[in-house]
C-alpha cells in the first residue's frame, strides 16, 4: 500500500502523515457508497452539476449570473479566510502556469478586439472556469469526495436521459433534448456520463460489486445510450466513438476496436433515429452540411489575422466572411455565428498563440492522466479514472465539430472530470506537496482583494441587469407601448452602455415614434444612438445600414435643398460603411442606387444594382430596377432578358413557404415592366 501525506476526512491539510480512510484494508467492501461527509467543495460542485443543465438557452443571463457570482464569492471568501489565517496553502500542479498563461493571453486580446463588451465577458467566464478548476483541485481531497461528486454526475445524467426518452416517445419531440436547448449538447452530456459508467463496468469485476450496484450501473448505461440515440446528434457520435474506443482499448486492447467497428456497422444497417436523421438531414437543413465551408472560412480568418480578433468576435467578423449556399433563395442570407469547431474558433479569436497554449494544456493534462492510470489504484478508482478520462476525451473530440465550449453545463462537466483525474494523482502520489507560504492580513492587501471582488461582481451583474431592463422593454414593445419600451431600452443602455443592441433598440423605437408622431426630433435621437452603436462595434454592418435609412427619412422632411443634399450624402456614406462591413448585403446596394438616381447619377446607380445582382441573383427588386433603367437607356434586349430571368426565378420558387427575408427577395410587381416592354417595338 502506498504511503500517504495527511488528509483529514474534511479535506484539511495537516503536518503529519496522511490517513485516508478510503484506502485502509477492507475499506472497499465495508464502505457505504451512500455515506456523505460534509464538504463545502462537494456541496458547491454538486449544486453546479445539478443547476447547470437546467439553464434554458445555454447562456441565459440570470442563471449564468448565479454561477459566476457563486464562484466569485467562493474565491473571494477563501482568499480572505487564508489571509486571516496568516498563511496560504495551495495544491501545486503543472497545469496551473499554463492556465495562468492562457488567461493572460485571453485578457490581452481585449485590447485589439473591435467590440469590447463580449471580450470582457468571455474573459470573466474563463476566469470563473479557472476558479472552478481550483475548487476541485483545492477542495476535493479524499477518494470518498471524488466518489460523491461522480455520483451526482451520474444521477444528473440518468435524470436527463429519462427525460429525453420521455420527450421522444411520449411528448412528440422530433429529437430528445432533456433540459438543454440543443439536442446536440444533451447527447454530448449523455455520452460523457455514459463514459463514467462504462469505465466502472469495464474495470470492476462483477463479484467486487454488490448485485444491486451492477444492475443499477447496467440499467443506467442502457438508459443513457438510448437517450443518446433519440437525440440524433452526429457530433455526439464522435464523442461516443472516442470515449468508447479509449475505454475499450485501455481495458481490452485492440479487440475492442473490432467490437466497436461491428457495433457501428450494426448501427448503419439496423434502423434507428440517428441513422434516419443522418440520411434525411441534408434535405431538411442544407446549411447544416456546410460546415466544411465554415471551417474553410475560419482558416482564412486565421491566415488574415494570426494574432486573433478577440474573444467573442467570431460572429461579428462573419459579415466579412460569408459564403454562398447555392440552393437557398438568399445565397448569402446566413452567416456563421460560430466555427462549429472550438479549436478553429479559438484560433480565430485568440490567434495561433492562444490555440497553442490550449493544446499544450491538453498535452500536460494527458500526461498527468497517463501517470494516474499507470499508478497503483483500487479497482473502483481505476474504473472512475478511466471513465473520467473518457469524459474529457469525448468532449474534446466533440468540440472539433461543434460549439461545445459555449454550453456551460458541458464546460463544467469537462473541468470537473479533468480536475478529478488530477485529484486521483494528489491522493495516490506521496511526493506531491501542498505549497504554503505567509499571507498576512494587511489593510492594503485586504482592500485590494475586496476591491477586485467588487469590480468583478459589478462586471458580472451589469450585463444581466441590462438584459433584464431590455427584456422589459421588449415586452412593452410587443403589446404596443413604444414610449414605455423606449424608457426601458434607455435604462438598459445606461446600465450597460457598452452593449450595441441596447442603443440599436433605442434608435429603432425612436423611428417608430417618429412614424407615429411625425416629429423629426425622434429621428435626430435615432441618429445619435445608431452612431453610438457603430462606434462601439464597427464590424457589424446592420447598424450603418439602419443609420442610412434614418438619414433618408430625415432627407424626406421639409428641409432646404442644401440640407437634403447633405442628408442624402450622409445616408450614402452610411450605406457605403455598411457595405465595407458587410459586402454581401444586396439591401445596401439597392439603397445606394435609390439615392443616386434622384441625384441624376444613373450610371453609378446601375453599377450598384449590377453588384447587387452579381452577389444575390435572386434579389428581384434590384433586377427589376436594373431592367427598367436599361429599358430607358434603349437596351431593350438586356431588359427583356432580365424580365425572362425574373419570371423564371419566380416560377422556380412558386409554392415555397418563404421567410420574411425570402419574401423581401422575391416580392416584386412585374406589371409596369411588362407593359413597358410590350410598348417597345
Amino acid at each position: 500500500m502506498l504511503k500517504r501525506r495527511i488528509n483529514t476526512e474534511e479535506g484539511q491539510s495537516s503536518s503529519g502523515p496522511i490517513v485516508d480512510i478510503d484506502r485502509t484494508p477492507g475499506a472497499t467492501q465495508n464502505r457505504d457508497l451512500l455515506f456523505w461527509p460534509r464538504s463545502t467543495a462537494v456541496l458547491l460542485l454538486g449544486a453546479l452539476i445539478i443547476f447547470s443543465p437546467l439553464i434554458e438557452g445555454g447562456t441565459t443571463h440570470g442563471p449564468v449570473l448565479i454561477i459566476r457570482l457563486l464562484l466569485l464569492c467562493v474565491a473571494t471568501s477563501w482568499t480572505v479566510y487564508q489571509m486571516m489565517a496568516g498563511s496560504i496553502a495551495l495544491v501545486w500542479n503543472r497545469l496551473i502556469p499554463i492556465l495562468v498563461l492562457f488567461l493572460g493571453w485571453a485578457g490581452l486580446s481585449i485590447w485589439w478586439a473591435p467590440y469590447k463588451n463580449p471580450s470582457v465577458q468571455w474573459v470573466i467566464s474563463l476566469l470563473m472556469y479557472a476558479i472552478l478548476f481550483g475548487v476541485v483541485l483545492q477542495g476535493v481531497r479524499t477518494s470518498r469526495q471524488v466518489r460523491q461528486v461522480v455520483m451526482v454526475l451520474v444521477g444528473m445524467g440518468l435524470c436527463e436521459g429519462l427525460l429525453g426518452i420521455v420527450q421522444y416517445i411520449w411528448l412528440g419531440e422530433a429529437r430528445a433534448k432533456g433540459t438543454f436547448f440543443n439536442p446536440n449538447f444533451f447527447a454530448a452530456y449523455e455520452v460523457a456520463v455514459l463514459s463514467i459508467v462504462l469505465g466502472l463496468l469495464s474495470v470492476m469485476r462483477w463479484h467486487e460489486l454488490r448485485r444491486w450496484q451492477g444492475v443499477v450501473l447496467s440499467i443506467t448505461a442502457m438508459i443513457m445510450f438510448c437517450a443518446f440515440i433519440v437525440a440524433q446528434s452526429r457530433g455526439a457520435l464522435v464523442a461516443l466513438i472516442t470515449a468508447v474506443s479509449f475505454i475499450g482499448c485501455y481495458r481490452f486492447g485492440k479487440m475492442a476496436l473490432v467490437i466497436l467497428i461491428v457495433c457501428l456497422a450494426a448501427g448503419v444497417v439496423i434502423p434507428n433515429p440517428l441513422k434516419q436523421r443522418m440520411a434525411e438531414g441534408r434535405a431538411q437543413d442544407p446549411y447544416a452540411f456546410s460546415r466544411v465551408d465554415i471551417w474553410k472560412s475560419s482558416i482564412e480568418r486565421v491566415v488574415d489575422q494570426p494574432l486573433g480578433i478577440g474573444l467573442g468576435m467570431y460572429k461579428y467578423a462573419s459579415f466579412q466572411y460569408r459564403f454562398p449556399i447555392e440552393s437557398n433563395i438568399a445565397r448569402y442570407g446566413k452567416r456563421a455565428e460560430s466555427a462549429h469547431s472550438e479549436y478553429l474558433q479559438m484560433a480565430v479569436e485568440l490567434g495561433i498563440g492562444g490555440l497553442l497554449i490550449f493544446m499544450v494544456g491538453i498535452g500536460v493534462w494527458g500526461w498527468e492522466a497517463k501517470e494516474v492510470l499507470c499508478s497503483e489504484l483500487e479497482p473502483w478508482e481505476r474504473g472512475l479514472a478511466t471513465g473520467l478520462v473518457g469524459v474529457v476525451l469525448g468532449i474534446l473530440a466533440h468540440s472539433t465539430v461543434d460549439s461545445v465550449f459555449h454550453e456551460p453545463a458541458l464546460v463544467i462537466l469537462l473541468i470537473v472530470s479533468g480536475a478529478l483525474v488530477v485529484v486521483f494523482q494528489l491522493i495516490n502520489k506521496p511526493d506531491i506537496l501542498r505549497r504554503s507560504g505567509p499571507f498576512s492580513c494587511r489593510p492594503l492587501r485586504l482592500t485590494f482583494v475586496l476591491l477586485c471582488g467588487v469590480v468583478l461582481a459589478a462586471l458580472i451583474i451589469q450585463p444581466a441587469a441590462g438584459w433584464y431592463a431590455h427584456g422589459r422593454g421588449q415586452i412593452e414593445a410587443q403589446v404596443g407601448r413604444p414610449e414605455l419600451a423606449l424608457d426601458w431600452f434607455r435604462r438598459a443602455s445606461l446600465i450597460d452602455p457598452g452593449t450595441t443592441g441596447f442603443h440599436d433598440d433605442v434608435a429603432r423605437t425612436s423611428v417608430q415614434l417618429f412614424h407615429r408622431s411625425g416629429d423629426p426630433q425622434w429621428l435626430v435621437r435615432a441618429v445619435e444612438e445608431e452612431g453610438q452603436a457603430i462606434e462601439l462595434n464597427p464590424s457589424d454592418g446592420r447598424f450603418p445600414y439602419r443609420l442610412g435609412t434614418i438619414y433618408g427619412l430625415l432627407a424626406g422632411q421639409k428641409v432646404s435643398t442644401d440640407q437634403r443634399e447633405f442628408l442624402l450624402n450622409q445616408a450614402a456614406h452610411a450605406y457605403e460603411q455598411a457595405l465595407h462591413a458587410d459586402p454581401y448585403s444586396p439591401l445596401s446596394y439597392i439603397a445606394l442606387a435609390n439615392i443616386r438616381l434622384p441625384q441624376g447619377r444613373v450610371d453609378e446607380a446601375k453599377s450598384w444594382l449590377q453588384r447587387a445582382v452579381a452577389t444575390e441573383p435572386n434579389f428581384l427588386p434590384a433586377r427589376v430596377l436594373l431592367a427598367e433603367l436599361s429599358l430607358k437607356d434603349g437596351e431593350s434586349e438586356f431588359a427583356k432578358s432580365e424580365f425572362d430571368a425574373i419570371v423564371a426565378i419566380k416560377q422556380k420558387y412558386d409554392g415555397w413557404v418563404l421567410s420574411d427575408l425570402e419574401r423581401q427577395f422575391l416580392d416584386v410587381d412585374l406589371h409596369p415592366l411588362a407593359r413597358a416592354l410590350e410598348s417597345k417595338p
